[in-house]
């Protein structure tokens, strides 16, 4: 084993001694903030900022309603779903309600201009609670290889709001038929 001598002992000691209260005073710098400061979840947070970021559950307007949390989903698909190319039928649902002024579109790949959905929904019409949509030759059918489905609703009372949804389904070659054997 290496002697050292005290001046070398020492003097590293100094240099231990920093280090350890250098630690010392950042960690309670830290718990000073954390007290100060202390995390809150996500479901917490609001304010402008939050609420660009996230649908909360319901929201007081300043009329003293509650706005209900907006959604819009393809169920018929899920993302990585594969399905013949050509037409496809996708059927979805979305917050929207017949007393509601809210309307739900579809695109393939962002394509412009999007479609209007036919809602199914029990309120007639303008009930876009259900919905569905044929991809066919007159707007675009599913190509071989991927296809970014996307819904959106958008919804003028309350809002305007809008509220996105896309699933990417892979277009497959339907399989030919086979040839009937020469006799």
């Amino acid at each position: 084993m290496k002697q050292y001598s005290v001046p070398t002992l020492l003097k590293n000691h100094e240099k231990y001694l920093f280090t350890i209260l250098l630690l010392a005073i950042i960690s309670i710098v830290g718990f000073t903030i954390e007290k100060a400061y202390p995390q809150v979840e996500d479901s917490q947070l609001n304010g402008p900022a939050m609420d660009s970021q996230k649908t909360k559950k319901s929201t007081p307007s300043s009329e003293g309603k509650f706005t209900p949390k907006m959604y819009v989903k393809i169920t018929s698909h899920k993302n990585a779903d594969v399905v013949p190319a050509g037409d496809l039928t996708i059927n979805g649902t979305s917050s929207d309600t017949a007393s509601r002024d809210c309307v739900v579109d579809v695109d393939w790949n962002n394509e412009k201009p999007s479609q209007i959905v036919t809602p199914t929904g029990p309120g007639g019409s303008s009930d876009f609670s259900t919905w569905t949509f044929n991809y066919t030759k007159d707007y675009r059918q599913i190509e071989v290889g991927p296809n970014e489905l996307t819904s959106k609703l958008t919804c003028i009372n309350p809002g305007p709001l809008t509220k996105w949804f896309s699933v990417t389904v892979t277009g497959e070659q339907p399989p030919f038929p086979r040839p009937l054997p020469v006799p």
